[in-house]
This record gives structure tokens, C-alpha cells and sequence, in this order.
């Protein structure tokens, strides 16, 4: 092979390696933007800790599944769900319905701002 076509073999190379990362990583970047829309919060006042996995199992349906706990002397706890089978209003008035349940509302994510 002389050098000329070493030289035309390795840039095919190189665009291919190319084309097949910025495809991977446009892939990676699409899949985290669809979790995110689908995937949101609400924060959930329990009556108490017990009750969690039952109140899990009773809306499976929704996908809600504890996250995190808030405060752990008022028992309040962030709990993910999936938007697209339910909207977060829908879904907040069925757990206030919930005896298991003494508050739930929006997870308001607060940006602060520059005061400069």
C-alpha cells in the first residue's frame, strides 16, 4: 500500500469512528431527556414509616417509588412517579385520598437567583 492510500484509508477510518461516537452520544443524551420528562417528583407526608411499601404497591400502576427521605421527624418523603400515566395533579389528589397518607403536594424545584 503506498502512502497516499494509507493516508485516504485512515481519514474513512477516522470519519467513521467519528459518525459512530456523535451517534452514541446523541442516543445517550435522548434517552436521558425522555426519562426526565417522564420521571418527576412529589413530596409525600405519611403517617408513618410502615406504611410506605403498601402505599408503593397500592399506586404500582403510576410507577411511585420512594426516593428519598425529606424529614425524617415528620416523616416526608420524595417519591418519583411516571407522567405518562398520570399527571402530577391526578396523582397528588389520589394520595390525599389515601388514608395512609397526611399531605402530598408538587416538588417545586427552586433555582436561586443571582442577586448580583
Amino acid at each position: 500500500m503506498d502512502n497516499f492510500s494509507y493516508m485516504k484509508v485512515s481519514r474513512v477510518v477516522a470519519l467513521v469512528l467519528i459518525a459512530i461516537v456523535t451517534t452514541i452520544a446523541s442516543c445517550k443524551s435522548r434517552t436521558s431527556e425522555i426519562d426526565e420528562t417522564t420521571t418527576r417528583t412529589v413530596l409525600v407526608q405519611v403517617h408513618d414509616d410502615d406504611s410506605i411499601p403498601i402505599l408503593e404497591d397500592a399506586f404500582k400502576e403510576y410507577d411511585l417509588a420512594k426516593e428519598k427521605i425529606v424529614s425524617n421527624p415528620m416523616s416526608i418523603y420524595l417519591f418519583t412517579f411516571n407522567t405518562a400515566k398520570i399527571t402530577d395533579l391526578a396523582l397528588i389528589k389520589l394520595l390525599k385520598e389515601s388514608e395512609l397518607v397526611k399531605e402530598a403536594q408538587q416538588n417545586r424545584n427552586v433555582q436561586i437567583r443571582n442577586t448580583n
